[in-house]
């Protein structure tokens, strides 16, 4: 991921967390999911 990319993420994570109720915290915690299987595939290869 380019840092171009890693900003707008983060910019856009800042956005996200300014929401409230069950759709915001569903977008949070998928996000938080894909992040986390890209760990691990990178720890296991």
């Amino acid at each position: 991921m380019t840092v171009e990319k890693q900003r707008e993420v983060i910019r856009l994570w800042n956005e996200l967390r300014k929401l409230e109720g069950p759709a915001a915290e569903e977008l949070r915690i998928q996000i938080l999911e894909c992040f986390s299987q890209k760990g691990q595939a990178k720890r296991a290869a």
